[in-house]
């Protein structure tokens, strides 16, 4: 037979009240984009100018995300169909007059000059 200890975490005053502050200065985070969204993202990619060097065959857009904060903006993951041949990608998109665009799209850095900072932190891009 198993046994669970089960702790409850009581807080003062003082500590809720900190807690609280945190928790509504902390920004959003990022969640998995509705089916409809990712193929719209999945289509902007492999137009884009910035993904023209290499066929859409050769890799997979994956972990496709929209900022909480504002799901005007996207990230998502290029995975590479022959890891040896290239490189694993970030790609951060923009909606923009009904259509997503291509902002950003690279191995470092991406997205940083172009997302709000908000965004930035939301959407887990290293910077």
């Amino acid at each position: 037979m198993t046994r669970t200890r089960r702790t409850a975490l009581a807080l003062g005053a003082p500590a809720a009240g900190a807690l609280a502050l945190l928790a509504a200065t902390t920004p959003a985070a990022a969640g998995p984009a509705p089916a409809e969204t990712a193929q719209e993202i999945t289509l902007a990619v492999a137009a884009s100018p910035q993904a023209a060097g290499a066929p859409a065959d050769a890799y997979a857009v994956t972990d496709v995300r929209t900022a909480d904060s504002d799901p005007a903006w996207a990230a998502a993951v290029l995975e590479p169909a022959d890891p040896a041949a290239l490189d694993p990608a970030t790609v951060v998109l923009h909606h923009v007059a009904g259509a997503w665009e291509v902002v950003s799209l690279g191995t470092a850095g991406v997205g940083c000059e172009e997302a709000p900072a908000v965004v930035v932190i939301d959407l887990a891009l290293l910077c």
